[in-house]
């Protein structure tokens, strides 16, 4: 695998400091790339328990009409999926002359805040799949705006507007069997007395990255099996804008997905503005916001 990375796989890092900044920076990343086709990941958003209703709803700000619903989600994800959705919009907007194919990608935290307690979190989320047969109205009005509609979604192969985290958890679990089968991934047993064990991936620097530990897969790997999914479909050319604090795994995820599903002639720009509370542009930027591309 180190052979593989050391390769095949191109890094770079930059920091960038105003929205202008960071659509050029992108802008740069995507001039070399194949822009036949382009999918940019925004809008992403936990879903959270609604008071009095028990049902599950999305986590964004704006969508919101109870104060302590409000409140929540304002001080555990700030303005990032709204803000993050009109970024995707104006991107693809903005390369509409030049992209044959663009499409936006909805990732959906379906696991973090769903109660444990009560109905099963299975039924719960099966039951907001379910309902979920439209954008939220912030999001749509925000695609009409753009002279754009739902068609503008990318859908997955378990849901027509979302790729669900949970599903692509599932995925790579299923995944993880076969590549620790073909050495590509190591297993390890924990001390922890009962047994318990970590799937991990061994990156060019000799250091492991943990993918799976105790049957729990994190980010990193439901990031792997969403890169793999895009390449499925048929396109090479991807943005994510990602939560800050997800910017780690996030990049984990996108590196192993290139080495370990072989695909090639890829293009991943990663950006990280906000996902942490922050509630303004200007708080968002005044912390610096990293631009990562990954190229196979």
């Amino acid at each position: 695998m180190t052979e593989l990375f050391a390769e095949t796989i191109s890094k770079a890092h930059q920091l960038v400091a105003s929205e202008q900044e960071l659509r050029a920076a992108i802008d740069r990343e995507l001039a070399t790339a194949n822009l036949d086709e382009l999918v940019v990941m925004g809008g992403h958003f936990m879903l959270f328990e609604e008071e009095g209703t028990g049902k599950l709803v999305p986590g964004v700000l704006e969508e919101q009409s109870s104060t302590t619903m409000r409140d929540r989600i304002a001080g555990r994800v700030g303005i990032f999926p709204g803000y993050t959705w009109q970024l995707s919009v104006d991107l693809i907007t903005s390369y509409a002359k030049i992209v044959t194919d663009a499409k936006l990608l909805l990732l959906i935290n379906d696991w973090q805040y769903v109660p444990t307690g009560g109905r099963p979190a299975s039924q719960l989320r099966a039951e907001f799949l379910e309902g979920f047969t439209g954008l939220p109205d912030g999001y749509e009005r925000i695609l009409r705006e753009a002279g754009l509609d739902a068609g503008s979604v990318l859908p997955s192969r378990k849901h027509p507007l979302a790729f669900p985290e949970t599903w692509l958890k599932y995925r790579f679990q299923k995944a993880a069997d076969k590549f620790v089968k073909q050495g590509k991934l190591e297993k390890r047993v924990l001390e922890s007395g009962a047994k318990d064990t970590e799937v991990s991936f061994l990156d060019e620097s000799g250091n492991y990255r943990t993918l799976i530990s105790c049957g729990v897969t994190g980010c990193a790997g439901e990031i792997t099996e969403m890169i793999s999914e895009v390449h499925r479909a048929g396109y090479r050319t991807i943005v994510i804008f990602a939560p800050g604090e997800c910017l780690s795994p996030v990049r984990t995820g996108v590196e192993i997905a290139l080495s370990l599903y072989g695909l090639t002639g890829m293009t991943v720009v990663i950006a990280d503005p906000g996902g942490s509370g922050e509630m303004s542009t200007d708080e968002i930027y005044s912390k610096l916001v990293t631009v990562s591309t990954f190229r196979s």
